[in-house]
């Protein structure tokens, strides 16, 4: 999968460089293990959410998304991916989920 340079920018080179060394996670268990942390990150807070964002995590994770064979690991992709795709505008801050009257 090649990715747009405007999907690159920002993004750690490590990530997007091609090589004969960047092989895909194998084991299946370890994949959700993965997704989960980062799904956990998204609930500890807006914060944690917006350094996921700068760090190109949404792209990341559609690009696996794309390949991804276990329903069960889509699925926790695909809520990781609500979760940094939501708007967060009229949040209080450090607390996410509370909207401002």
């Amino acid at each position: 999968e090649e990715l747009e340079v405007d999907e690159k920018r920002g993004m750690d080179p490590d990530l997007w460089l091609e090589g004969p060394d960047k092989v895909r996670e194998s084991d299946q268990v370890t994949r959700l293990l993965l997704v989960e942390a980062i799904l956990l990150l998204c609930a500890t807070g807006r914060r944690s959410r917006e350094s996921l964002r700068l760090q190109k995590t949404y792209t990341i994770l559609k690009l696996m998304d794309m390949v991804e064979e276990s329903e069960e690991i889509s699925e926790r992709i695909n809520e990781t991916v609500q979760f940094l795709r939501r708007d967060e505008a009229g949040t209080e801050e450090g607390s996410s989920d509370k909207f401002v009257d």
